[in-house]
């Protein structure tokens, strides 16, 4: 066991944190996080979050308190210091799954579903960015897995304080926190015929763990109950103020962000039934429909089902490999998708020169080593399609392996850096402010950037009407979006110079001076 899960701490925390602190925080989740907790260690207050100076009353302050411990390691609070507890929370959530991949199955299953979690799309760029969704994650399926051995062995004391990491899933983003856990848990007693001999201890982890969290929301005040609890959770759930999409929404979005595992998805869950899997289906399934059944939704709400997930594909994977190696019409189906591998890193090439210069410049014109990186994906798929061809169960897995493991590899240290510095970092804006950013107070019209705050270092006023801005004030900068204020050129140029244009993303920013400042 040692020398696997050896093997997988060091494969996924270079996954997570190789490259963590060399890019921007990008808009709007990351800068925000990293915002809040630098006001709460320059006010003192580690109670209440603020946000460019006003009460953040959305989210409560676990997360941020993450980042100040990591920033007094770090030395201040700075991209890795934001991201650090992120990706922390993700590498014991890939330990966790790999040992309770251990109790389901063996170690070679523990070993795939925690190299499966660790290189799925949405949980391998989430793992990356500054967002307590993984935090939030990992303590629900901490909470699950210790339930899970305390059933195990029988214990029921330990079992009631399985759930005390839902406290800290509460304080991290709120009460589904517990809510899930403790659902997913009762079903499984449930199914097991255990709920008689466990419902007391189940309802007594419930209200201590309600108690650890309510501490923080006690101190906090009225203000923080009535908007998180009321209408951050309760009336987003139930009648939802914002992300409304249609019940369609998850299966698409499941399926493009858990490649490429999502192929093996179907064939996984038919196993898992045939096999009575029960823990990881019910909490996938139980996960699945909480958040379905809410009219707000966003893909990341589903990351705390992903180690369900990744252990019903681990588990698909140590039990069906080698068959669907053996057998004719699934090593046919294995080689196509070795081939459409290799056609990637051959298509990227490719798209540099066919495609138009101005979406591929920053590729074409990148470093070089961007060749070498696409040379090592194309013969790792070769080596896959080899192996399938003589039907070489144990290479041809360790080829596709490498394969994901080292496209991974390739996100972080060479496309997120290279997209960060040529578009996506929001010091393309600040860095130009110069000292202006420094001495005048600045102001946004028609957006609003949590990533300007942060670079800039103090609040940031966004406009939704220019006449907010007083005549008396004169030691000001105004940034504006080109595009949506053609309109409002002539105006704004009666009162303002335009001093400075800036290229972000795809679009253009202007920055205006008072006249007579």
């Amino acid at each position: 066991m040692k020398i696997r899960l050896t093997a997988l701490i060091i494969l996924a925390g270079i996954l997570f944190f190789f490259n963590l602190g060399t890019t921007s925080l990008w808009d709007p989740d990351e800068p925000r996080q990293a915002i809040m907790a630098r006001e709460m260690m320059d006010r003192g207050d580690y109670i209440r979050p603020y946000l460019n100076g006003i009460p953040y009353l959305e989210k409560p302050p676990f997360y941020s308190w993450m980042i100040i411990a990591a920033a007094k390691a770090c030395g201040s609070v700075d991209e890795f210091a934001s991201r650090a507890p992120s990706a922390l929370a993700a590498l014991l959530t890939v330990v966790m799954t790999f040992l309770l991949g251990c109790r389901l199955g063996d170690e070679r299953a523990g070993f795939f579903s925690g190299l499966v979690l660790a290189t799925n799309y949405q949980f391998l760029s989430n793992a990356r960015e500054s967002v307590m969704d993984m935090t939030f994650a990992f303590f629900i399926g901490l909470a699950i897995y210790l339930a899970f051995v305390s059933l195990e062995k029988g214990k029921r004391l330990n079992f009631a304080l399985s759930f005390i990491p839902g406290a800290f899933a509460i304080l991290t983003k709120g009460p589904a926190g517990l809510v899930i856990p403790v659902g997913v848990v009762f079903v499984y007693l449930v199914f097991k015929k255990s709920l008689r001999r466990y419902i007391v201890p189940l309802v007594l982890g419930s209200v201590l763990a309600t108690a650890i969290a309510s501490v923080w929301f006690l101190a906090a005040g009225e203000s923080y109950i009535r908007e998180f609890i009321l209408h951050q959770n309760v009336t987003r759930y139930t009648n939802a103020f914002d992300h409304l999409e249609s019940p369609w929404y998850y299966f698409h979005k499941l399926f493009f962000n858990f490649m490429p595992w999502s192929l093996f998805l179907p064939f996984a869950l038919f196993g898992a039934w045939k096999r009575r899997y029960v823990l990881p289906l019910l909490w996938f399934v139980l996960i699945f429909l909480f958040f379905e059944l809410s009219q707000s939704k966003r893909a990341i709400y589903l990351l705390s089902a992903y180690p369900a997930l990744a252990l019903l594909t681990g588990l698909y994977i140590r039990d069906a490999w080698d068959g669907l190696v053996e057998r004719g019409w699934t090593n046919t189906v294995l080689k196509a998708l070795a081939v459409l591998l290799a056609l990637i890193p051959v298509g990227a090439v490719i798209a540099m020169y066919v495609l138009p210069e101005e979406d591929v410049a920053v590729f074409r014109d990148g470093p070089l080593s961007l060749y070498v990186y696409l040379a090592v994906l194309f013969l790792a798929a070769c080596g896959f399609l080899v192996m399938l061809f003589k039907r070489n169960r144990h290479f041809a897995l360790a080829f596709f392996l490498f394969f994901l493991v080292f496209t991974g590899f390739f996100y972080g240290a060479y496309y997120m850096p290279l997209v960060d510095r040529t578009s996506k970092s929001l010091t393309l804006i600040t860095d130009a402010l110069g000292d202006d950013g420094r001495t005048k107070r600045i102001y946004t019209y028609g957006f609003n950037s949590a990533g300007i705050i942060f670079y800039v270092g103090k609040p940031v006023k966004a406009l939704s009407d220019i006449k907010e801005i007083k005549e008396d004030e004169s030691d000001i900068l105004l940034i504006v979006e080109e595009k949506p204020t053609m309109h409002l050129r002539e105006t704004l140029e009666k009162s303002f110079v335009p001093v400075k244009r800036v290229k972000y993303e795809k679009e253009h920013y202007i920055f205006y001076v008072r006249k007579n400042g």
